[in-house]
C-alpha cells in the first residue's frame, strides 16, 4: 500500500504558527502578565493545549491574532487645533 506523502507535508506548511505567552510578549514588548490578561479579557484570542490547577497552562497564540491584535491597536493623531 502507497502512502501519500505530499498531503502531509502541504499541511504542515499552512498550519498556522502558534507562540508561547513569552514569545508574544517579547514581540509586544509587554510582559507575560499584560498578555495572559489580554486573552482573560479577550482582546487576544489563544489556544489552551493543557491545563494547570492555578492558572491555565500551555496557551497558545496565533501568530495571526498577534498580527490583527497590532493591526487593530494603532491610532492616528488628532489635528491640534
Amino acid at each position: 500500500m502507497r502512502h501519500e506523502t505530499r498531503r502531509a507535508t502541504e499541511n504542515v506548511a499552512t498550519a498556522p504558527k502558534f507562540m508561547n505567552a513569552a514569545e508574544v510578549a517579547e514581540r509586544l514588548d509587554v510582559s507575560r502578565s499584560t498578555v495572559y490578561n489580554l486573552i482573560a479579557s479577550g482582546r487576544l484570542a489563544a489556544h489552551c493545549m493543557g491545563g494547570g490547577k492555578i492558572r491555565p497552562r500551555g496557551l497558545r497564540v496565533p501568530e495571526s491574532a498577534v498580527t490583527a491584535y497590532l493591526a487593530g491597536s494603532t491610532i492616528t493623531p488628532k489635528a491640534v487645533a
